[in-house]
């Protein structure tokens, strides 16, 4: 049996911050500002979730978005 995490709760609210998080910071261009925003971004995401029982999860997908964008970028240069 499949279950599912509740529309409006902890989980469901940050996936849907976090897709909007990755769709507008997946692809890096080489600019210091743009990496700048995309960290403190997700330095945000990490403070609105700190304080809940996801706030592990949290952290690690979005350091693990910040080295998939590092690497991407490392592997086009």
């Amino acid at each position: 049996m499949q279950k599912k995490f509740e529309k409006g709760s902890d989980e469901w609210q940050f996936f849907m911050d976090y897709y909007q998080f990755r769709q507008k910071y997946y692809e890096a261009d080489n600019d210091t500002e743009w990496f700048k925003e995309m960290m403190d971004k997700g330095e945000l995401l990490i403070e609105k979730y700190e304080n809940t029982p996801i706030c592990d999860y949290v952290r690690s997908l979005v350091l693990d978005h910040f080295a998939d964008v590092e690497m991407r970028l490392k592997r086009r240069n």
